[in-house]
């Protein structure tokens, strides 16, 4: 019995050569098929774009709302769509449920304080996968201006009279003594001191000088008395 090689019949090893080299080329074709079929819907979730306040960035007050944008519509199930903002002190400051307006979700917070803020999310994309992350922005401490205040600020700050202070000030000016009244009985005692010192002063001056003036005529008298009396003698000597 003779046996048929290869070599005897070269068209055969050709047809096996195609054969094995069509089967390799099928199976990198299916696995090349399962392999974009299964990173396609991967590829197909949807991202965060853009946000308000940016990550990283600092701004100078905390702000009303947290704003985020997405590649893609997201589902508007409330109950899958979680936003947490977390401040300095841990505390969770997201108030009220989020809002979704197509690609932007958006959530309100509560005041806080200075520090550094931590935003976590959780949405469900459009292909219904759902997609987390999270970033960080920070709140610089806001600095008091120590400049003069001006003329408005001045007067706003500036209490009005209240109606007690305004009735006991009335009450001083009306019913109160004033200080320049108190004095007034002294200086009238004082004043009549003087006038009557000045008086006395008057009477003794005016007393002593008719005291003086009498006494003069006294003397003036009594001297022509003495005169008359030595004349008379010498005319009639006894």
């Amino acid at each position: 019995m003779t046996t048929v090689t290869d070599h005897e019949h070269p068209h055969r090893s050709g047809s096996r050569r195609r054969i094995l080299l069509l089967s390799t080329l099928t199976t990198l074709l299916l696995a090349a098929g399962l392999l974009f079929a299964t990173a396609a819907p991967a590829a197909a979730h949807d991202e965060i774009v853009s946000s308000s306040p940016e990550a990283g960035s600092t701004v100078s007050v905390v702000p009303e709302e947290i704003s985020l944008t997405f590649s893609g519509e997201i589902l508007t199930d409330f109950s899958a769509v979680i936003i947490e903002v977390v401040a300095p002190d841990g505390q969770n400051i997201a108030s009220g449920d989020p809002v979704i307006d197509g690609t932007t979700v958006t959530q309100a917070v509560t005041p806080g304080q200075a520090g550094v803020y931590t935003v976590r999310w959780r949405v469900v994309s459009s292909d219904g996968h759902p997609i987390s992350n999270e970033y960080q922005y920070t709140v610089e401490a806001v600095t008091v201006p120590t400049s003069a205040p001006t003329p408005e600020a001045t007067e706003e700050q500036t209490p009005d009279p209240s109606p007690t202070s305004a009735a006991n000030t009335s009450g001083e000016v009306h019913n109160g003594p004033s200080g320049g009244g108190e004095l007034l009985p002294v200086l009238a005692v004082l004043s009549g001191i003087i006038v009557l010192g000045g008086a006395l002063v008057v009477v003794l001056m005016v007393a002593r000088e008719r005291r003086r003036r009498d006494r003069a005529a006294a003397a003036a008298a009594a001297a022509d008395g003495g005169t008359a009396d030595d004349q008379q003698q010498k005319e009639n000597p006894s």
